[in-house]
């Protein structure tokens, strides 16, 4: 304490002074108006300056939280999102579904289904589909599957809830088809590439031309008439001479599949046993 007294009684003078600058400040800021201005107009700067910078401070210590409410949000966004994907596929699906119906009215006793591909193959000699329905959604072996751009193949064998199709990329599949206003033929795979097919003994008598379409001909339990295959690339001669063959290439790219139509004849059976008497 006696060291304190000794400071202070030795730099009394500053002490002093210091005194006397502080009661003149005052006496300058409180006796007149525009330096009481001045002063209070800087002091209410630097406290906002303050108070600014405390609030940033405050805000980048809340970042986390409110990162972690964005990230909350942006999750249920993105499920709804999803959700509202699925709504409109389904009533994509319907849509199309219903315009099918409506252009095959003359095809009476067929009936459409959707369904989804969940395996596919194209790089084998017999390739195959797998799409994600079966017997219990009323999807049976020999019913025809197409998308939005043309026919895939025909369904081979189900289970409860899953099917395998053989497309059209497959060696043993046949198609019954017709050139578009012209005459009927086959369609068939020759193992090689995929966005080609074949039709086969095309008659020499028509006149068949680069860029016909190919459809289905409607004379099978299995498709309706006029589901587009695809156009006519290139014609030959057949082997023997006596008949064209021609270079179909494919509406349908088969490295991009996802969802698809089956349709079933619910005549099928009754037409089928009618022919067998004749073979």
């Amino acid at each position: 304490m006696r060291s304190i007294l000794d400071i202070l009684i030795k730099h009394n003078h500053w002490f002093l002074f210091l005194l006397l600058e502080g009661i003149s400040f005052v006496l300058v800021v409180f006796f007149n108006n525009y330096q009481r201005a001045t002063i209070f107009t800087s002091a209410n700067s630097i406290a906002g300056n303050i108070y600014s910078a405390i609030t940033n401070v405050d805000s980048y210590f809340g970042l986390k939280s409110e990162n972690e409410i964005l990230v909350d949000h942006n999750k249920k966004l993105i499920n709804d999102i999803e959700i509202l994907k699925a709504r409109l596929r389904e009533y994509e699906d319907s849509a199309s579904i219903a315009n099918m119906q409506f252009t095959s009215q003359h095809n009476e006793g067929f009936y459409y289904n959707t369904a989804k591909v969940v395996n596919n193959s194209i790089n084998k000699v017999n390739n195959y589909i797998t799409i994600d329905k079966g017997t219990s959604q009323g999807v049976n072996s020999q019913m025809g599957v197409f998308n939005d751009q043309g026919v895939i193949g025909v369904t081979y064998t189900s289970s409860s809830n899953y099917t395998v199709v053989m497309p059209l990329l497959n060696s043993k599949s046949i198609i019954s088809c017709k050139v578009k206003d012209k005459g009927l033929c086959t369609l068939k795979w020759d193992g090689m590439e995929t966005r080609y097919s074949y039709l086969i003994d095309l008659p020499r008598y028509e006149l068949f031309e680069n860029g016909d379409t190919v459809v289905t001909s409607g004379f099978s339990s299995i498709f309706p008439a006029g589901i587009p295959l695809g156009r006519i690339d290139r014609l030959e001669d057949s082997a023997d001479g006596q008949s064209y063959r021609a270079r179909v290439e494919l509406f349908v790219d088969f490295s991009d599949i996802d969802n698809v139509f089956v349709v079933g004849n619910s005549n099928r059976e009754e037409q089928e046993e009618l022919e067998e008497i004749f073979n």
